[in-house]
């Protein structure tokens, strides 16, 4: 059973530093959205061990024009445990909590190898491929509510 709730920062360091950026230290894995008023992350747990993650906060992205927009970053799970739905699991709690606080647009840059995941959610691609130094090839997705 995968329980999804919302966690501190420090406790997405490990897996975003496992699954994300293995160039960084994990004291290093912190982002600066961590600390906005209205950021925040979800955790999907399986038997207490944390193994999906995800950041959400308020960014407006030029190319669209709804008004309260969130992004989502650094979303991971852990390689030991795909397969159980986590990841799904932790966008649905997202997407229902932030409905409930008025958003109507969420987007992210999406690794390449995540797309299919995103898309599978309801997520559209916007444009063409572009590239995230040290990371890689990205495409920047979106759902609207």
């Amino acid at each position: 059973m995968i329980e999804v709730r919302k966690i501190a920062s420090k406790e997405t360091y490990p897996l975003r530093h496992k699954v994300l950026w293995p160039h960084l230290k994990e004291h290093e894995c912190g982002i600066d959205s961590d600390f906005l008023d209205e950021a925040f992350q979800l955790g999907s747990f399986y038997k207490d061990q944390l193994i999906s993650i995800g950041t959400f906060f308020p960014q407006q992205h030029q190319q669209f024009k709804s008004t309260k927009q969130f992004r989502l970053r650094a979303m991971a799970t852990d390689p030991d445990f795909r397969g159980l739905q986590s990841g799904k699991k932790l966008m649905e709690a997202a997407f229902e909590h932030l409905q409930s606080i008025g958003v109507d647009l969420l987007w992210c840059d999406a690794r390449l190898i995540a797309t299919g995941f995103y898309e599978k959610l309801g997520m559209d691609v916007m444009g063409e491929i572009y590239d995230v130094p040290k990371i890689g090839p990205h495409k920047l997705m979106y759902i609207q509510f």
